[in-house]
C-alpha cells in the first residue's frame, strides 16, 4: 500500500513541476528586430493590428489631443506578448490604455532566425488624435 501511495505522490508531483515549467518565462535569448530574418507580425499584417488597436482603445476625453504612443513588448516563440510597456505617450492615461489593449491582443506570428522561431523585442508607434 505504501508503494502505491508513494507512486501516486511521485506522479502528481512530476505533473505539477511540468505545469509550472510551462508557465515560466523562457530562457531563450531575446532578439532585436534588426537581428532576425523574419520579423514578428500581427495576424493579417500591420493594418489589421491598427484596426484591432483603434477598435479597442478608449480615447481620453481631452479635446484636440495629438500625439504618439510608443509601445514596446516581446513577441514570444508561441506568439504571445510579454513585457508590454509604454515607452512614450502624450499623457492623459493613453500609455496605460495602450498597454491594456495590447494585453488583449491575439497571438502574433513569431519572428524567425535561421528558420527557427525566436523571441523578439518589438516597438510599435501608435498615433492618437482626439477631436
Amino acid at each position: 500500500m505504501r508503494k502505491i501511495l508513494f507512486f501516486i505522490i511521485l506522479i502528481f508531483s512530476t505533473h505539477l513541476i511540468q505545469a509550472q515549467d510551462q508557465n515560466a518565462p523562457s530562457n531563450e535569448p531575446i532578439f532585436e528586430m534588426k537581428d532576425v530574418d523574419e520579423q514578428p507580425e500581427f495576424p493579417g499584417g500591420i493594418d489589421n493590428f491598427y484596426n484591432f488597436f483603434y477598435k479597442n482603445f478608449k480615447k481620453p476625453e481631452v479635446p484636440q489631443l495629438v500625439g504618439k504612443i510608443f509601445i514596446a513588448f516581446t513577441v514570444e516563440i508561441d506568439g504571445t506578448l510579454a513585457d508590454i510597456r509604454s515607452l512614450k505617450d502624450p499623457g492623459f492615461g493613453t500609455g496605460a490604455e495602450a498597454v491594456k489593449v495590447l494585453q488583449q491582443s491575439p497571438n502574433w506570428i513569431p519572428g524567425r532566425k535561421d528558420g527557427k522561431k525566436v523571441r523578439v523585442n518589438h516597438i510599435v508607434p501608435i498615433g492618437i488624435h482626439t477631436e
